[in-house]
């Protein structure tokens, strides 16, 4: 889905709603760039 990023700013971007690590509520936007990487593509 296209959004904003919370992390860098970017507006208009492909974004993914990811879970905050320390929190089981609180939910974060972030971009391709800042999201952590998991699953397959781990590298």
């Amino acid at each position: 889905m296209k959004g904003k990023c919370d992390e860098c700013g970017m507006e208009n971007v492909e974004v993914t709603t990811v879970k905050k690590p320390n929190s089981d509520k609180q939910q974060i936007t972030l971009c391709n760039q800042c999201r952590p990487a998991d699953g397959a593509y781990a590298y």
